[in-house]
């Protein structure tokens, strides 16, 4: 199967709008998980889902429900006050 390459903003729109779903996360706390994941792709480390290609950056997916994954260990990690460790461990 494909993967799917999003450029990274159209990666954070994706998961910031899943994320305002939850009223544990609601837009706050979206705006504050994109925030993170700009912090976390610029902090210089190499990424395994991150390619450039032309001048642009993507994030790659295995398909769209990945999306919702990422959503939901976030979800998980504010529930349990663990969002230093879902960043350390983001891919």
């Amino acid at each position: 199967m494909a993967k799917i390459k999003l450029e990274t903003e159209d990666f954070i729109f994706e998961v910031t709008e899943e994320l305002v779903c939850y009223d544990e996360i609601g837009r706050e706390g979206a705006d504050k998980w994109a925030a993170d994941f700009r912090t976390w792709l610029a902090d210089g480390r190499k990424k395994k889902n991150i390619v450039t290609s032309g001048g642009k950056t993507y994030f790659v997916i295995e398909d769209e429900g990945e999306i919702f994954d990422i959503a939901d260990e976030y979800l998980d990690a504010v529930e349990n006050s663990k969002t230093d460790e879902y960043w350390k461990n983001f891919q």
